[in-house]
């Protein structure tokens, strides 16, 4: 008589539980084999197959996952684990689409089990449907209120619909938290709640509690990196953000995020290379391609720059200001008898420093209307004759076209070569200038420097680039000079606490718009000042200044050299070191004694 086969010589049963105990003993290499020696004597064995298939999961191998999953359920369609784990395998591979549609599966089968509903809520997130997935957390709640896992996607759902620090979105983690502490999600939904309320401490923390419980956790560390930028620890951030990275380095964003952070600590072309990576993973994600742009243009790779920067109008921040014009955007073409409306579209020193080109757009024959903050008007006027300015919000008509002023370099292929400097291209008005004439009588005899040490606080870059007002009092050690404020906002404030600043004289309480500032500034030997409005007032204006820049400064400002080709004279005084103003102040103050 002949053997019997290997597959009537094992008992199923007996195997499956022998494989079920390795398994659940950590031993994949053992639980595997059981599983293979029960579908090698029954093929269609499901719990054999579905169990493989977790293994093939736990080793990294999702394709093998689903596969085995699916036939799995192909032979018993019934049981709500198989639909389950079969979701989990799929919103682990990232597609969180078909994750629903097997969670949706599960739940038909067991709709009274919260973890299910929980697990719909997430993979609903991960397909960027969050008001469903509040929905669904708030349902496995209602099952069972002791879900720490419904209790995060509430919370990560709320940050979605209401931001990041929703007061409901930090009571849900908080009780996800309290009913199960070793969950990581609820600690980086927690971290992001307190980074968004300033709580950089508690933010920290929480990130750094996330790692511990998962040190895999790619959002923690990038997130950390995040604090550290905000805090201008680049060179932290710097490790964050490569910790990451050698966790996955498939990340975009990450790289990304890597870009920006070796570019503000200088080092510009590890920064670009950086940017190369984010790019060939994300071609068109625009906040990364915004943000080489800048660092091309700081590299003085204009073409490439200009190209980039503009997809700043798809990036989160541009398209709450963009507006929609019922006229095409120009697109470089013929202007002859055309009409265009040119738009200002960030701070005041960008409008005074770029409106150099709106008279370039008159001599190609454009009809040139131009909307700019009122402030500017007077002192926009000096600029050309037959340039009609608008205020924000005025109905225009019979315009041909439309073109944001921060544009115009690239639409007319702006080079560093071909950079427009015929300076100065903006007067003070006669009439201001007799009233400061007046005011500037009483003012000592001697040399007289304008000082602004603080940018618009809204710049994201203002604490970096403003040294504030104790730097400048450096400049009053020499008894021949007196300094004139030029700092408009907060300002009187800032004067009346430091010592010795009753020496400055601050007539800013006489300037009603940049019209009479540049009159101010015609009284004047010179100007001293960071990178704010006035110092763009001046360049404009040719008047002598000193810009006084940080360690890395903004791309306008280039890499290095102590000129730009921008404001021919302007001198350019750059921080040794980060956070140093103090060289810079004496190389200003050794000048002035020259």
């Amino acid at each position: 008589m002949e053997d019997s086969p290997v597959s009537m010589n094992i008992d199923l049963s007996e195997t499956l539980k022998q494989g079920i105990a390795r398994h659940q003993a950590g031993d994949l290499s053992a639980a595997k084999e059981a599983y293979d020696r029960i579908l090698k004597a029954a093929p269609g064995h499901a719990d054999a197959l579905h169990l493989s298939g977790l293994i093939a999961h736990q080793q990294g191998d999702n394709e093998v996952a689903t596969a085995l999953i699916s036939k799995a359920i192909s032979m018993d369609g019934n049981v709500a684990l198989y639909h389950a784990n079969l979701g989990r395998v799929l919103k682990a591979s990232g597609n969180d689409v078909a994750a629903i549609d097997a969670f949706k599966l599960a739940i038909q089968i067991e709709p009274e089990t919260a973890a299910l509903h929980a697990d719909l809520a997430s993979a609903f997130l991960g397909a960027g449907e969050a008001d469903a997935a509040r929905s669904r957390a708030n349902l496995a709640l209602e099952l069972d209120p002791g879900s720490a896992e419904a209790n995060v996607n509430l919370g990560l759902a709320l940050q979605e619909l209401y931001g990041p620090a929703h007061s409901d979105a930090f009571s849900a983690f908080r009780r996800a938290i309290s009913l199960s502490p070793h969950i990581p999600g609820a600690y980086l939904g927690l971290g992001v709640a307190l980074h968004e309320t300033g709580d950089r401490i508690g933010a920290k923390q929480a990130y750094t509690q996330a790692i511990s419980l998962n040190p895999g956790f790619i959002e923690a560390h990038c997130n950390l990196g995040n604090l550290a930028r905000d805090e201008l620890d680049f060179a932290m951030a710097v490790l964050h953000y490569r910790s990451a990275l050698e966790l996955d380095p498939a990340q975009s964003t990450v790289w990304g995020n890597l870009a920006v952070a070796l570019q503000e600590s200088g080092q510009l072309d590890a920064a670009l290379q950086a940017y190369d990576k984010a790019i060939n993973l994300a071609p068109d994600h625009p906040e990364i391609r915004r943000n080489r742009g800048m660092a091309l243009l700081a590299k003085g790779h204009f073409v490439e720059g200009w190209r980039d920067y503009e997809l700043r109008w798809q990036t989160k921040r541009f398209r709450s200001i963009r507006r929609e014009w019922s006229v095409p955007e120009w697109d470089g073409g013929d202007l002859t008898g055309m009409r265009i409306l040119v738009h200002a579209e960030q701070g005041l020193g960008d409008t005074l420093m770029f409106c150099r080109y709106l008279p370039m757009l008159q001599k190609l024959g454009a009809h040139v209307v131009f909307e700019c903050a009122d402030i500017l008007h007077p002192i926009i006027a000096t600029l050309q004759k037959d340039l009609k300015i608008i205020t924000p919000g005025t109905a225009v008509s019979n315009v041909d076209c439309h073109a944001a002023l921060l544009s115009l370099p690239g639409l007319m292929g702006t080079t560093v070569e071909s950079i427009p400097a015929d300076v100065p291209y903006l007067h003070a008005p006669a009439w201001r200038m007799e009233k400061w004439q007046r005011i500037a009588e009483s003012w000592p005899e001697g040399m007289k420097i304008g000082i602004a040490w603080r940018g618009s606080p809204d710049h994201a870059r203002d604490e970096i680039r403003s040294p504030g007002l104790r730097p400048f009092m450096k400049l009053i050690e020499d008894p021949g000079v007196t300094l004139i404020s030029l700092q408009k906002q907060g300002g009187a404030e800032e004067l009346a606490t430091i010592d010795g600043a009753d020496k400055i004289i601050d007539p800013t309480s006489q300037i009603d718009d940049f019209a009479d500032t540049a009159a101010l500034m015609a009284n004047l030997d010179a100007v001293v000042s960071c990178d704010s409005a006035p110092l763009h007032l001046a360049g404009a204006l040719g008047i002598p200044a000193s810009a006084v820049l940080p360690h890395v400064a903004e791309w306008r400002w280039g890499q290095t050299g102590n000129t730009t080709p921008w404001y021919p004279g302007m001198a350019l005084v750059r921080q040794r070191t980060p956070g140093n103003w103090e060289s810079v102040f004496s190389a200003i103050t050794a000048e002035l004694k020259r």
